[in-house]
């Protein structure tokens, strides 16, 4: 995918804390400076959020909020402060950070920009292509992935050496889920600066450490703001000149700065109050749905917190999602009013096509979904232990697709023992519209047969016609058809229930 024309309206996803991508042009604490504290609207900040840039105009967040930029509006990526045209010439699709003055509305919808900083995660060579890595640290692209400059627009034709720039988010594992990635050139050269972001491990004082599977040389440069030592499990932006000589699995001994990094949402230095309206983007880490962290935010919900593009039982560890509401400075809470699932949601009930060999291996649902478990997967039955599930139990998958098609399963459980390919349930984005039939996923839902037909975006859910149903779908609109019969010899599933989802 190429990035997007611009103009002057930016569209961005937000979110709100100091991500895994860091900081740039930021304060000791992670806060983007003013550089003299600058400011609209009377002076203060009442919202600020972090999360990934879609189009440029007037700042618009999520389709819904609208921000305006000023001659004060100012503007930083990877650190360093750029020109409003600079930083739209390449900002697209990359994870970035808006602090909004104190006219922003209560819902956070409208208000002008003060600040807008963008942040790569990782800049350097890619050290493995199956799965993709960048100086050892775990790449995923999905299917909402921009890939720039990329040979066919896929991540399948990068090769060892290449030097990429990745904008995205991190897991628990570091494992990071790309929002943006940039082909910059071959043979390790192509960036004069080189960035890691992620969290130290076997750390050696003044000599050494790791982030992930990357050998991190000191050589005389002392981390900034890490207290006495630089510790374990502190969470730190590296930066290095670029090395032609770099294999994977080498050392990267040509660093030039090593800060700690404040993750999680910090307050703006101009905050109008101790309550500020914001959003959350991330990857949750840790917590259960009422109580959990993202990228080192902790974030609450309860019964009046509204869910979309998935609901409460979608929520796991490992997900990617987006919380709005009122950000609390004092106890460091964001409570959250609105909870979006940033990917669209994949669930499979049905029997096993194909059985896997176990962890980091895949297997086939309804004869054409391929799913690929990871180091993450949650499995509380055990399925992933020994041989893997096999055909003839039911179980159920749900994780989302990445830019292959290929679904990764965040979780992964037993329905029941037998297989039952006449109680199945799909959930997914459409494809191949073609009245009465489309397919989730590759597999064919036939309406003729259906008990009924739902739209899911109103309440209560509205029983429509077939006609209705394929004039308010498009391609990747969520659909989910349940209690649904599947046959094999023509991969197509017949009755149950036909849903269009929020």
């Amino acid at each position: 995918m190429i990035k997007n024309p611009i103009s002057r309206t930016l569209m961005m996803l937000a979110a709100i804390s100091l991500t895994a991508c860091g900081g740039g042009g930021s304060g000791d604490d992670g806060t983007s400076s003013l550089d003299g504290g600058d400011s609209v609207a009377g002076g203060g900040i009442s919202g600020t959020g972090v999360g990934t840039i879609t189009a440029f105009g007037s700042v618009v967040i999520n389709d819904t909020r609208t921000f305006e930029f000023d001659d004060n509006t100012k503007f930083f990526r990877d650190g360093e402060s750029v020109t409003e045209d600079s930083f739209m010439q390449n900002g697209v699709g990359m994870v970035s950070r808006v602090e909004i003055g104190d006219d922003v509305s209560n819902d956070f919808t409208s208000g002008t920009a003060v600040t807008v900083t963008a942040d790569n995660a990782l800049k350097g060579p890619v050290t493995g292509t199956a799965p993709l890595s960048v100086l050892g640290q775990p790449v995923i692209a999905t299917g909402s992935t921009l890939l720039d400059n990329v040979t066919g627009g896929t991540t399948a034709n990068l090769q060892i050496g290449d030097v990429v720039e990745v904008s995205g988010y991190a897991d628990n594992q570091n494992v990071i889920q790309a929002t943006r990635i940039e082909y910059k050139g071959a043979n390790n050269t192509g960036a004069l600066e080189w960035k890691l972001t992620g969290v130290v491990s076997n750390a050696v004082a003044n000599t050494s450490f790791q982030v992930g599977n990357q050998l991190v040389l000191l050589n005389g440069i002392l981390p900034r703001d890490c207290g006495a030592s630089l510790d374990n499990g502190e969470f730190v932006e590296v930066k290095a000149t670029q090395d032609p000589g770099f294999t994977p699995g080498s050392a990267l001994d040509t660093v030039t700065d090593v800060e700690c990094k404040v993750q999680g949402l910090s307050v703006p230095d101009d905050a109008s109050s101790n309550i500020l309206e914001a959003e959350i983007e991330g990857i949750v880490t840790s917590g259960t749905v009422n109580d959990f962290i993202v990228n080192g935010q902790r974030v609450t919900s309860d019964s009046l917190t509204e869910f979309e593009g998935g609901t409460s039982e979608d929520f796991a560890i490992g997900i990617k999602l987006e919380a709005e509401g009122d950000f609390d400075t004092s106890a460091n809470i964001l409570v959250a009013d609105k909870i979006r699932f940033r990917e669209t949601r994949v669930r499979i009930e049905a029997p096993v096509s194909v059985p896997n060999a176990g962890l980091n291996g895949s297997f086939t649902m309804l004869d054409v979904i391929t799913v690929n478990t990871t180091i993450l997967t949650e499995d509380d039955d055990g399925l992933l232990d020994g041989s893997g599930p096999n055909g003839s139990m039911q179980i159920e998958v749900r994780g989302y697709v990445d830019d292959s098609g290929t679904v990764i399963a965040e979780e992964i459980r037993q329905r029941d023992d037998a297989a039952d390919p006449d109680d199945v349930r799909l959930r997914g984005p459409v494809g191949n519209i073609s009245n009465p039939t489309f397919k989730i996923l590759g597999v064919t839902v036939d309406t003729v047969t259906a008990t009924s037909i739902l739209d899911d975006r109103v309440s209560p859910p509205e029983s429509i016609s077939a006609a209705t149903f394929f004039s308010r779908i498009s391609e990747g609109t969520p659909v989910q058809v349940e209690d649904g019969t599947f046959t094999n010899a023509t991969d197509t599933i017949s009755g149950g229930v036909i849903e269009i989802e929020d």
